[in-house]
């Protein structure tokens, strides 16, 4: 796939009229699952399908996919897309699976404090992402656990893994202009091209916010071949969740806040620019966490998909 030009992307940025506080836009959910998905063996590939039919919007998804027709993807691997999404699609009451809402979930909020970042712990480990990932895994190795319960935190497992690694979902930025914290650059307002939008929208939408679902396969072999496993020892040295929660704090401290350096406001209208070449940088950064989020979800899928 063809990389967008930067200016084009801040150009789809500042259409946002409202920016996203979701973990990468539902473009990028899919791209990790897409990647994670194509390096399963086909008998792991047809156990994944074979679990996620019974999901709730098993249905919904698969009628959307005969809608698509002859241009739609194989089924199993629309499935699979459609599933990474899904956790998003159902918070603060939406889809009609409110029982399955876990709003916490999506992040970890370890406080930044400037100019030393001494680390913190994460303020509520009970109900965080690395939480999140230690139930999906949970659920999926109990032989007990119900059809439903097991495609529901499947679908969890794959949206999660996705989450960990959007730096912004691994920090709160605390300086004398947020005493209670930035909410993962929810409150810290840039802007890249004549109009303020939060970093944390910014960030969300680095690994694209096309429709185009083929789009996001493409993306996601483009990404692999830049960044073959072999090329990360990350996925040697750090194999846990609060492991890779923690590569997400240095790598907000390192490139999203600049080791606090990065201006910001608390207010869109009077947000400072960004410095020559941030977006740039941090698509390099997010396409890099991309191919970790995938490896380490195929990696997820077969220790725990039974």
């Amino acid at each position: 796939m063809r990389k967008p030009p930067i200016l084009a992307l801040i150009a789809a940025l500042l259409l946002l009229a409202t920016p996203s506080t979701f973990a990468w836009s539902g473009g990028g959910h899919m791209v990790i699952a897409a990647e994670a998905f194509k390096a399963l063996s086909p008998e792991l590939k047809a156990k994944v399908t074979e679990i996620l039919k019974a999901h709730p919007d098993y249905a919904s998804w698969e009628q959307a996919h005969a809608k698509a027709g002859a241009d739609s993807l194989d089924l199993p691997l629309y499935i699979i897309m459609r599933a990474s999404t899904w956790p998003d699609e159902i918070r603060r009451g939406r889809g009609g699976n409110a029982q399955y809402d876990h709003p916490h979930w999506h992040y970890v909020d370890y406080p930044l404090r400037p100019p030393k970042f001494p680390m913190e712990p994460a303020p509520i480990p009970e109900d965080d992402v690395v939480f999140g990932i230690a139930h999906c895994e949970k659920v999926l190795s109990d032989a007990k656990a119900s059809p439903e319960e097991r495609a529901v935190y499947l679908s969890y497992l794959m949206h999660l893994v996705g989450d960990i690694h959007q730096p912004l979902h691994c920090s709160s930025l605390f300086t004398e202009a947020y005493p209670k914290g930035d909410k993962g650059g929810n409150d810290f307002y840039v802007s890249p091209g004549g109009r303020g939008i939060k970093l944390h929208s910014l960030w969300d939408q680095l690994l694209g916010t096309s429709r185009n679902m083929q789009s996001h396969v493409n993306y996601a072999a483009e990404i692999e071949a830049k960044h073959p496993r072999r090329s990360l020892p990350e996925l040697a040295s750090h194999k846990t969740a609060k492991e890779w929660s923690l590569e997400g704090r240095n790598l907000a401290i390192e490139k999203a806040y600049l080791d606090g350096k990065l201006k910001g406001s608390t207010e869109g209208i009077s947000a400072p620019g960004l410095p020559e070449g941030y977006t740039k940088e941090a698509k390099v950064a997010a396409e890099k966490q991309a191919a970790l989020a995938g490896y380490r979800l195929g990696d997820e899928i077969r220790g725990f998909v039974r």
